[in-house]
């Protein structure tokens, strides 16, 4: 079922079909072309053994004394026709005068008539004398003749037999062969996603397939059109939020910081709050932005323990994140790999920020990098079901702290561009809880 679910094996089988439908057909009319041709063989030899035998018989018939019972000749008979004829020799009276050795002694034929005829399975010539006082009769079973014809039949089946399964190999290959840009192209196409766009080369392909190209390459075009309009947008909206955002959160403060009592500063912190969460989703939205436009590409390998030794002073700064953060870096040599540093710096923030947030409150996040530039991130908290899902934009876990969703989404898409594997295991390993976030980054 598998070879006919490919093109190349639904045409090998058609052919095979198709051949072997017309092989039998040509078969079957040739057989009876065959059996008529061979009957006229046959025939003919029927009638010269006859015209060859009459002499013969004649003599032996009256250089003998009469008999009353029909006498065999044997002796006067070669073995051209390979023991199949028989013959009689008759007076006009229709007395059988003699016969060959393996002929019944009986009358072939009840009458006598010159020409051919067919009684009781056999194919019977009868040849007159000049004088028609004697006769000589000709036989030949038909069953022979049918044997005859079915081995010559079989000669030409059994090379078909044969010849059906090298003509179907050979199609086969052939059909590989000339189907092969089909593959090529299929692998063009399979190559090409959002970071490249490029269009398929058609100099190569046959001119059916390099249509196919030309409209694919189209379409590429207007796909990177819309993806530009797309970040273009995302990355200007981001851009243009951060202005107005942060003077909101200012006059917030000032309302805070002006306000009589407790109460009326209940209403100034929620909007600060939800200004805080507009602010966040605007970062976020210009590190997707950065992401999408290929930020990940490296000019210079990074140096995971030093970027990461940046990222976590980073937020250690941050009272609520004090002591809760553990680097684990290599005792000797560095991990190099070939990723953007600003790149690494997105990555890791995401992956530390997501850990602080969504795991344990006070709990512990051990960030550890090994010299062959493999990174995790391991955090304290309840096991997360399907943790892959986590990857695509704007899904979130069942978690009651703040966040946009776009934190994994971000580290995905830039990992993306350097085929970078990205593994998210929950619980963690060696572990019966928490949450462990596994990178394992192109040596440079």
């Amino acid at each position: 079922m598998r070879l006919l679910s490919s093109l190349a094996g639904r045409l090998v089988a058609s052919l095979i079909l198709i051949t072997v439908a017309f092989g039998l057909v040509a078969a079957g009319t040739g057989s009876i072309t065959l059996h008529r041709e061979i009957n006229e063989a046959m025939d003919s030899s029927m009638q010269e053994a006859a015209r060859r035998l009459l002499p013969l018989v004649i003599d032996d018939l009256f250089g003998r004394e009469a008999s009353q019972s029909p006498r065999r000749l044997a002796e006067a008979v070669s073995d051209d026709d390979g023991g199949r004829l028989i013959f009689q020799v008759r007076d006009a009276t229709g007395h059988v005068l003699i016969h060959s050795y393996n002929a019944p002694a009986e009358p072939l034929t009840a009458e006598l008539v010159q020409g051919f005829s067919e009684a009781s399975g056999w194919r019977i010539y009868t040849e007159p004398t000049v004088s028609g006082t004697v006769l000589i009769q000709v036989a030949e079973l038909d069953a022979r003749r049918n044997e005859e014809t079915l081995e010559a039949a079989t000669g030409f089946l059994i090379p078909m037999v044969i010849l059906i399964p090298l003509s179907a190999l050979f199609a086969w290959l052939t059909l590989a062969r000339f189907l092969r840009p089909i593959e090529t192209l299929r692998g063009e196409i399979s190559a090409r996603h959002g970071d490249n766009l490029a269009p398929i080369r058609t100099e190569d392909l046959p001119s059916e397939l390099a249509a196919i190209a030309k409209s694919v390459n189209s379409l590429m075009r207007r796909l990177h059109m819309a993806l530009d309009a797309e970040k273009e947008f995302t990355a200007n909206a981001a851009h243009e939020l951060r202005t107005p955002i942060a003077g909101a959160l200012a006059q917030t403060e000032r309302l805070i910081a002006e306000a009589p009592d407790e109460a009326a500063r209940k209403r100034p912190r929620q909007i600060k709050v939800a200004l805080g969460e507009l602010a966040s989703l605007s970062e976020k939205l210009m590190q997707l932005a950065r992401a999408d436009a290929g930020v990940a590409v490296a000019g210079n390998p990074a140096d995971l323990a030093a970027v990461a030794a940046l990222v976590v002073e980073d937020f250690e700064q941050r009272s609520e994140n004090k002591g809760r953060l553990r680097l684990e870096t290599p005792d000797k040599g560095k991990a190099l790999a070939a990723i953007d540093t600003d790149a690494l710096a997105i990555v890791l923030r995401n992956l530390i920020e997501n850990a602080l947030r969504h795991g344990t409150v006070g709990g512990s996040v051990v960030v550890h990098i090994d010299e062959d530039a493999r990174l995790s991130v391991v955090s304290q908290g309840p096991v997360v079901p399907a943790p892959a899902g986590l990857i695509r934009r704007f899904e979130r876990g069942a978690t009651r702290a703040e966040g946009s969703g776009l934190g994994l989404a971000i580290v995905n898409r830039i990992l993306q561009q350097i085929d970078a594997p990205l593994a998210l295991n929950s619980p963690a390993s060696g572990r019966q809880d928490g949450f462990e976030a596994t990178i394992r980054f192109p040596k440079a």
